[in-house]
């Protein structure tokens, strides 16, 4: 339940305020790939989350950067070469020193890649 309780803030928080500009994804240049997109096998499954214990980080305060340049950030950081056919479509880094966690996307993104990265806020590596 406490898993639950911590996720609602942030949902509330990516929502778009009344005023924003909506985007379309057929705009995007990337819009074919995101289009075929197809998640790892790590996503399609129910996510069970660690025992507060087990996590990396128990509580993190967490930050979302959308950037212009997210594909070649998260490339820097994730060692994913961007390509025709392969590029990291978001990624998450973490100080757990100062149990702050960082999650970077393009500027146009699917709430798939949010909850994957945030999932790693908590956990850490754990598809690698």
């Amino acid at each position: 339940m406490r898993a639950t309780w911590m996720l609602l803030p942030m949902a509330l928080a990516m929502q778009a305020p009344a005023h924003a500009q909506t985007l379309n994804i057929s705009d995007s240049p990337d819009a074919a790939l995101v289009k075929k997109f197809r998640p790892p096998v790590v996503d399609r499954v129910r996510f069970e989350p660690l025992l507060p214990e087990q996590r990396l980080l128990n509580e993190p305060k967490v930050k979302v950067l959308a950037r212009k340049d997210g594909y070649e950030f998260c490339s820097r950081i994730t060692g994913i070469p961007v390509g025709p056919n392969s590029r990291p479509m978001a990624c998450a880094y973490w100080n757990v020193k100062r149990s702050e966690c960082t999650v970077v996307t393009p500027e146009v993104t699917g709430y798939n890649y949010l909850g994957h990265e945030l999932r790693h806020c908590f956990e850490g590596a754990f598809h690698d």
